[in-house]
């Protein structure tokens, strides 16, 4: 105290805009001198100091201290635990500062939301749960005071996180409402329970969100009611908008409780809705395939739209569309080829896929019909030379091409070493085959075969 007590002093002819004190152990009552101090003096405590200076203030009731120490930590609060009265006493002080709250470390303010409504100008909330949040627009939405709205996004950050909530048709309607007076806000809808028939609701709510956070079941119900009729399909664009133009039905998108259920199986009716969807997108979107199965005929519902997305897809789903390329019309072989190019980015990895004779042919057809590709791995795919001469008159139009762990031998250097004839061949890798002779493929550095 005598130490705060002299620094307090100093303050007087020092010009000091920052003080820190979080490594200061210190009575509430010793840093009264410092909340007295007139000058632009911003003070930092650790909780253990602000959480009895606060028990302090509110013992004492005098409000130009209060006032004072508001300033001096910049209504910064989320290192302590505050209760209704306290949080209401500190709000009555003075209508200057903002006061911001841990919801994490105050949960009981929860059941005083209706009481924090004509204070939300001047509150904001850092990690509420979503159950604070559902009630808050449900307390707003029984009100219905629209115009207290924009307070409540502000204090919440714009975020309406409503993660893991079962949502009544009461509760919808005040989600409703809530997005219908606002503008710009990210909405989280994660393993969110919607009432069935509502769904179609948030989509026609879509210009209100800028970004929209959902499970792949979730995005699934979306897309589907989206593609349901022309009508519907005009909020395809807001759809993409929102997700960010990422349709990601992988497992990482979900967390599911049956640790069997990591694979998603994909019907033709599945594969028609995100197909439709896509032809409404106006520019590139990702689309992920990762842990889902897909029958072939929903394989061949996607290509009229591959062009459109970038594709990140579980290795045996590309390989079936691979196998997919060749159909009996030339034409649309052409046509698959070069949107299942453009889907890749031009990388294609299937290591550790098992290559038969049908599958070379068909990725044979779709390298000869399509442009150059950035990068082939062809890795631990039980390749022989019989179907490396498959591949063979087409892979010059890969510039990093890896072969590792197959069972190539020496009656492939040949076909091998006229790659390196082309240019546009950067490397090729041959780790761990059959090659015995490997003195030709040591001259040339665009070969790895240590």
């Amino acid at each position: 105290m005598k130490v705060v007590s002299s620094l307090a002093s100093l303050l007087r002819y020092w010009t000091v805009r920052r003080l820190d004190l979080t490594e200061v152990c210190v009575p509430a009552q010793g840093l009264i001198p410092l909340l007295l101090h007139d000058g632009p003096l911003t003070i930092k405590l650790s909780e253990k100091v602000l959480q009895p200076l606060l028990s302090l203030l509110h013992e004492i009731q005098d409000e130009a201290l209060t006032c004072s120490f508001l300033r001096k930590v910049g209504g910064e609060l989320t290192s302590c635990s505050l209760n209704w009265e306290l949080l209401h006493y500190l709000l009555l002080q003075s209508s200057a500062h903002t006061i911001t709250v841990n919801m994490r470390k105050s949960r009981f303010l929860q059941e005083s939301v209706s009481r924090l409504l004509p204070f939300l100008d001047r509150v904001v909330f850092k990690r509420p749960s979503p159950s604070f949040v559902l009630t808050a627009i449900r307390e707003i939405y029984k009100a219905r005071a629209s115009p207290i709205i924009a307070s409540l996004l502000r204090s919440l950050d714009d975020v309406i996180n409503l993660t893991c909530r079962e949502m009544d048709l009461e509760d919808f309607a005040a989600l409703l409402f809530t997005l219908r007076h606002s503008d710009r806000v990210k909405l989280n809808l994660t393993w969110t329970f919607i009432p069935a028939g509502e769904i179609k609701s948030i989509l026609f709510m879509l210009d209100k969100v800028s970004h929209l956070s959902v499970d792949r079941n979730q995005l699934l119900r979306l897309v589907h009611c989206c593609a349901a009729s022309e009508a519907q399909q005009g909020a395809a664009a807001g759809l993409l908008r929102t997700v960010q133009h990422r349709l990601d039905l992988s497992c990482c998108s979900s967390v599911e409780l049956d640790p069997q259920s990591d694979s998603l199986s994909l019907t033709d009716e599945d594969c028609r809705a995100v197909s439709t969807i896509l032809t409404h997108s106006s520019r590139d979107t990702q689309l992920i395939l990762q842990d889902c199965e897909l029958e072939d005929s929903g394989l061949d519902l996607l290509f009229p739209v591959l062009h459109r997305v970038r594709l990140r897809a579980s290795k045996a789903v590309l390989l079936r569309l691979v196998s997919l390329v060749p159909v009996n019309s030339e034409r649309e072989s052409v046509r698959r080829a070069v949107s299942l190019h453009t889907a890749l980015d031009g990388q294609l990895d299937l290591s550790h896929s098992t290559l038969d004779h049908r599958a070379c042919e068909a990725l044979a057809l779709m390298l000869d019909f399509s442009e150059e590709l950035t990068e082939l791995d062809l890795s631990n795919c039980g390749l022989t030379d019989q179907l490396l001469l498959t591949l063979s008159a087409h892979l010059h139009k890969v510039q990093v091409l890896d072969l590792s762990h197959n069972n190539i031998t020496d009656a492939s250097t040949d076909m091998l070493l006229r790659l390196s004839i082309n240019t546009s061949t950067d490397t090729v890798r041959l780790f761990g085959n059959n090659i015995v002779d490997r003195t030709s493929f040591k001259e040339d550095k665009r070969f790895e075969i240590w």
